[in-house]
């Protein structure tokens, strides 16, 4: 019996008239003209009756004892714990613990109403439709209706569905074989994830997603949380542009072939959608020779002839690009002013052969009337005088003087 529970003697006689005397554990306890006694128990005792017939004393009853224990509480737990969510499933369960082998049935309640009773099942499993209820249970044993305590009061709070969000690095200038990282992330515990790939899924079980990515363009990504059969919303899209790697174009001003003491500049231009800053870096024959874009030579030297590379590095960033195509700078023995000077020569020597062409031009038409034989030959002198240019830095040309000759002879 469970201590505070009311319960009813009955001293049955045959042809009994009363009245009827109630002993507890040898002591008188009772006496009434009524056949039954009723008691609120507080602990263990023994009881026994006897009553009269025409006066006369019956025998004593069989001694009955009422052995009295603490009257379980229910337990009322929660599944999931924790957070709910609209449209998720939750399941409660009564237990009356340390009376496993006592058969139970059991009665619900919701905010003080009850909603069953004397049900089977010790599990409710619903979908909740509003939020802040509250919610008891007690338990009923099945052989003779005696009741649990009522349970804890759990109040059930349901939460909007859940959205996660997705956080990615890096967050900018992301290039084709870079790999990033992405986030899922839910405020609340037990959950797991599911990763999508433009739309497609490609991984779960993890809230981080490695990927490589290997194609230029955009890529979605999306991603969802799971607990037990229950799915979040799905996240808003994240959105990673990828950029091929750009490769630097050189220039070279005036030209590849230079002469000596001539000034050479080279620039290396990378054509970067995003126009990122980039640090500069010039290799003559694999070796470092400048961190600018541009690198000029003010003197050309043999010793500056080779081919040039460059690429950048991002200011701002980890990546580095291409390595330009290599530039052959090619620079001659000769100086720029040695040049000069050949080349005024050359067209001197061509201006003065012009002018002896036209004088002996001119001779033979004045002389065509002339008996002059094949055989004849007329000479003609010219004297060439040095050519001198005498300026700081610049190599002196000379031309030794010569006599030239020239054989004419006139056909008839």
């Amino acid at each position: 019996i469970f201590r505070g529970e009311t319960v009813t003697l009955t001293c049955r006689i045959t042809r009994l008239s009363g009245p009827y005397y109630w002993y507890k554990d040898h002591y008188y306890s009772h006496s009434s003209a009524e056949n039954y006694y009723t008691i609120k128990v507080g602990q263990s005792h023994k009881y026994r009756c006897f009553g009269f017939i025409t006066r006369r004393s019956t025998p004593w009853s069989n001694e009955v004892t009422l052995s009295v224990i603490e009257r379980p509480k229910a337990v009322l737990t929660l599944q999931p714990d924790g957070q709910i969510f609209s449209g998720q499933e939750v399941t409660f369960t009564c237990e009356i613990r340390g009376h496993a082998d006592t058969e139970w049935t059991y009665n619900w309640y919701k905010d003080g109403g009850q909603i069953f009773y004397t049900v089977e099942n010790s599990k409710h499993s619903f979908t909740p439709a509003e939020s802040l209820t509250k919610y008891t249970c007690s338990g009923r044993r099945r052989n003779d209706s005696q009741t649990s305590e009522t349970s804890n009061t759990v109040t059930l709070t349901v939460s909007e569905k859940p959205k996660p969000t997705v956080r990615v690095n890096p967050q900018s200038s992301v290039y084709t074989g870079d790999r990033v990282t992405l986030n899922c992330n839910l405020l609340s515990n037990g959950w797991t994830f599911l990763w999508y790939k433009d739309r497609v899924q490609v991984a779960e079980d993890t809230d981080t997603l490695h990927d490589t990515v290997s194609n230029a363009g955009e890529t979605v990504y999306q991603c969802k949380a799971r607990r037990g059969n229950y799915d979040s919303e799905l996240s808003d899209t994240v959105t990673v542009t990828v950029r091929v790697l750009p490769k630097p174009v050189v220039s070279i001003n005036p030209d590849e072939q230079v002469y000596r003491g001539e000034t050479v500049t080279l620039r290396c231009d990378i054509q970067d959608e995003e126009d990122s800053d980039w640090i500069y870096s010039w290799n003559k024959d694999g070796s470092g020779v400048s961190s600018e874009q541009e690198y000029r030579i003010s003197s050309a030297e043999t010793s500056h002839a080779g081919k040039y590379t460059c690429r950048g590095r991002e200011r701002r960033g980890s990546h580095s690009s291409h390595t330009s195509d290599a530039v052959t700078l090619t620079v001659s023995g000769f100086t720029y002013n040695t040049v000069i000077v050949f080349v005024a020569v050359g067209l001197s020597l061509a201006f003065l052969n012009i002018i002896l062409l036209l004088i002996v031009r001119w001779w033979h038409k004045s002389n065509k009337d002339d008996d002059a034989g094949p055989s004849d030959v007329i000479y003609t002198e010219l004297e060439f005088k040095p050519q001198k240019k005498a300026q700081k830095d610049q190599v002196k040309a000379s031309v030794e003087s010569e006599t030239v000759h020239s054989q004419l002879k006139q056909n008839t």
